[in-house]
């Protein structure tokens, strides 16, 4: 430990640092709260601009993820070479702005293209996190506080679909745009005046280069670790199931058991919030705890969670109950929440303090644009495909088929395991 490195390490104190992941947490929270809010939305939407499930699948998912990791990886390069704080600050402010125009859209294609405003600022606000995550917590803490940031955004997420619900029966969809994007604006200058910049490097008691190595210098030393290739496989798995799930989720329990907005947002937002808080911390706990005996441990939380998630999944599709399904769906929220926490701990673990930012952009390239963009996709297709003989039922069996793919996120996640820990020594001799 240099005494530079030693200096500012002393000057970190545990508050310091939990005051700044608590920030990234809120953070966390109201970037979901506005994602997702567009799943409570879908039906009133749909009807007003007369769109088909696959042009709602394309809104929800393809045209917002094909922005986000095509900004993802200039900003994250960004990130790694700038000040991370002040790029959050950005990111945020953008996302609330856009946010609030998607309540101004009189089209379809208006919408389609304030969402992808909304994509635009929320591209950059994981890779910087996740490097400044890293950079304050050790290996031995990392799983727990990235596992507490992504329980902040399940929070996000079930404020959002109980905040989207409710509001909708007192305001038009568009006025629920505008109330959820303008607070962003302010905590955008919160950020850019509270929050500090940790020195690079700072949980490794090591001093990071002045300059992140150039571009292809990052790509090519990433490409070669067979670990990362595995957790960019890994990452679009799971993303498909879980965000094609819980973004059709809302329209399930509408169509299938007659509900209303308010009813289903106040349920599956309870539900959400409660499997994926509970899902995302004990995933994040779990993978410490039995990473310290062996790192492999870690991507074996995210493997069994994903086959764990299986057989709930099809009881909450299956019940007949909505409310033995809501408890069902909160299990399956649970189980199939445990991939981000180990993934983005391991992400952010195998890579360089100034590679930080593009490896974790590049695993969300991987996740959002396969994950976001394709999973809701893939369900509004199947259910455009399939309701002319099913009717309403058709949504039922589009989720079952798409949560066959369980199998396949397991056994990629359980695949790193072969190289986990000769890449985690090739990673320490990286500058």
């Amino acid at each position: 430990m240099t005494p530079d490195t030693e200096s500012a390490t002393s000057s970190w104190l545990p508050a310091k640092r939990l005051f700044v992941l608590l920030i990234l947490c809120v953070v966390a929270a109201i970037n979901l709260i506005d994602r997702q809010l567009i799943s409570i939305l879908m039906e009133p939407i749909k009807r007003e601009f007369k769109a088909s499930d696959t042009m709602m699948g394309l809104l929800t998912g393809l045209s917002f993820a094909l922005v986000y990791v095509t900004a993802a990886l200039p900003i994250a390069r960004w990130s790694d070479r700038g000040v991370r704080r002040n790029i959050i600050a950005v990111c945020v402010f953008v996302w609330g702005a856009m946010t609030m125009l998607c309540g101004l859209a009189q089209s379809y294609f208006q919408l389609a293209a304030a969402r992808m405003g909304v994509a635009l600022g929320e591209a950059g606000y994981n890779p910087a996190s996740h490097s400044i995550i890293a950079d304050l917590y050790p290996l031995a803490r990392r799983g727990r506080a990235i596992g507490m940031f992504n329980a902040a955004a399940s929070i996000g997420i079930g404020f959002g679909l109980f905040f989207g619900g409710w509001l909708n029966t007192h305001f038009n969809w568009r006025t629920v745009f505008v109330i959820a994007g303008a607070p962003c604006l302010l905590i955008a200058l919160v950020i850019r005046f509270t929050v500090t910049e940790p020195p690079r490097g700072l949980s490794e008691s090591r001093s990071a280069p002045q300059e992140a190595p150039p571009l292809r210098e990052t790509l090519l030393w990433l490409a070669k670790l067979r670990t990362y290739r595995y957790l960019a496989v890994s990452a679009m798995t799971c993303a498909f199931v879980n965000y094609g799930l819980q973004l059709w989720a809302a329209s399930f329990f509408i169509r299938v058991h007659g509900m209303s907005t308010k009813e289903v947002g106040l349920k599956l937002g309870a539900a959400s919030a409660v499997g994926l808080f509970v899902g995302t911390i004990a995933s994040g706990i779990l993978a410490d705890r039995f990473g310290q005996l062996d790192v492999r441990w870690y991507m074996r939380v995210t493997g069994a969670g994903m086959l764990l998630s299986l057989p709930f999944g099809m009881l909450t599709l299956l019940s007949s109950d909505p409310s033995v399904a809501f408890g069902y769906y909160c299990i399956t929220v649970g189980f199939i929440s445990s991939w981000a926490s180990p993934i983005h701990a391991m992400t952010q673990t195998i890579a360089a303090p100034r590679m930080r930012g593009m490896a974790s952009a590049i695993i969300g390239f991987c996740l959002n644009l396969f994950g976001y963009g394709l999973g809701p996709l893939f369900v509004g297709a199947l259910n455009d495909y399939l309701r002319p003989s099913l009717g309403a039922e058709s949504i039922r069996y589009s989720l079952m088929i798409l949560l066959s793919g369980c199998v396949v996120a397991a056994v990629a996640s359980f695949a790193t395991n072969a190289s986990v820990r000769e890449d985690l020594e090739l990673s320490r001799t990286a500058r």
